[in-house]
């Protein structure tokens, strides 16, 4: 194998740390594993037309010039997110023969493949046209199947996989004395865009009830981007001195909050996935999430506690639980370690580095 080419819609950027990271990790993961990897990727999460317009010229003038470039020595180019980014795939595939794999993530499938018939079309279109397709949940996976028409066995599920080495526990108090935060209080901790669809608003509502149904010191700390401006002014009659909002960080720095707080909560409508849900379980931070999507073959076996999505009273409930049941008891070691043993990112790899060299022969799942 010669080349791989990887093209996403998402990727960070020294202004936009959290933008698609899980995509860089593999990136690097893959060249820890001495594959030669080409990278196309968009690291603008501007919104609205014209900004749209504009970064995904240049994105596209990007990807081309790449594999204009590099036609001869990439063997497989890898798509991240089925829409827009496996449109370059389909392309290339059409135009110099390259075979691709595609990652559905779950917003392309579950968001953007509902906008309009074509973009539909073109989901279905890329999603059959691949060498391989990967899921990142099951989910996900029978979404994939009955929806598109693609065969099960084309469809591997993966997650992007944990770095174990990176998201580790930590003695909580020191941690806190490093970011210089109260060594007594109970902290919930939420990471991801601050949107509605990641229940953002039922999170507020819920941490109301919860100071309002105990004596104990209690704080949210809401760690993610907040470029929607509308949502986030909706929010502010819900937010006091007790809630902390911090803008997206560096892993290495993030991992640290993960350490720090009490519960993990992610309240999310929809979620292919949850990978932050199983950052919080490497680090031996118990979670609470959403009843949804790939959160709930992650979590059902123990590694967490499910609730309903939309629901802030239920969401209440469960926080006051994890607040009054020792950490020894709500977070069950033995059922996060199966998890992490899953989706141990260096294993994780391995598998994506095999659908690679099965694309570029023209196999099949194994």
């Amino acid at each position: 194998m010669k080349k791989v080419f990887v093209i996403s819609n998402m990727y960070p950027s020294s202004e936009h740390l959290s933008f698609g990271i899980f995509v860089k990790n593999q990136v690097e993961a893959l060249k820890k594993e001495k594959i030669d990897v080409i990278v196309a990727a968009n690291d603008n999460p501007a919104t609205g037309k014209k900004n749209t317009i504009l970064k995904y010229g240049k994105w596209a003038m990007n990807v081309f010039s790449k594999a204009i470039k590099n036609r001869n020595q990439i063997s497989v180019t890898h798509a991240h997110y089925v829409f827009p980014s496996g449109v370059f795939s389909y392309m290339l595939k059409k135009v110099f023969n390259i075979p691709y794999i595609v990652t559905a993530h779950g917003g392309d499938i579950e968001r953007m493949a509902k906008k309009s018939a074509k973009i539909r079309n073109w989901t279905q279109k890329i999603l059959q046209e691949s060498s391989h397709v990967i899921a990142v949940g099951p989910v996900l996976a029978e979404q994939i199947e009955n929806d598109f028409n693609v065969p099960r066995e084309k469809i591997l599920i993966c997650s992007m996989g944990v770095n174990c080495e990176v998201f580790r526990p930590a003695d909580q108090q020191e941690v806190r004395k490093q970011l210089g935060i109260d060594e007594e209080g109970f902290i919930y901790l939420f990471v991801g865009n601050v949107i509605k669809q990641k229940g953002v608003e039922e999170l507020l509502h819920a941490f109301k009830q919860v100071q309002e149904s105990t004596g104990q010191k209690v704080k949210l700390v809401i760690i993610g981007s907040r470029r929607d401006q509308n949502f986030i002014q909706s929010l502010e009659p819900l937010l006091d001195s007790s809630i902390k909002l911090i803008d997206p960080l560096e892993q290495t720095h993030l991992v640290k909050w993960f350490q720090a707080s009490d519960v993990f909560v992610l309240p999310s409508h929809i979620e292919g996935f949850g990978l932050v849900a199983l950052e919080a379980i490497a680090t031996g931070t118990p979670v609470i999430a959403s009843r949804v999507g790939g959160l709930v073959s992650l979590l059902e076996n123990g590694a967490g506690h499910l609730v309903e999505p939309h629901n802030s009273k239920e969401l209440a409930i469960e926080m006051l639980n994890a607040l009054n049941t020792p950490k020894e008891q709500y977070y069950q070691m033995q059922a996060a370690d199966e998890i992490l043993f899953i989706h141990d990112a260096n294993e994780i790899t391995k598998r994506v580095i095999g659908l690679y060299e099965s694309a570029v022969k023209g196999g099949s799942v194994q």
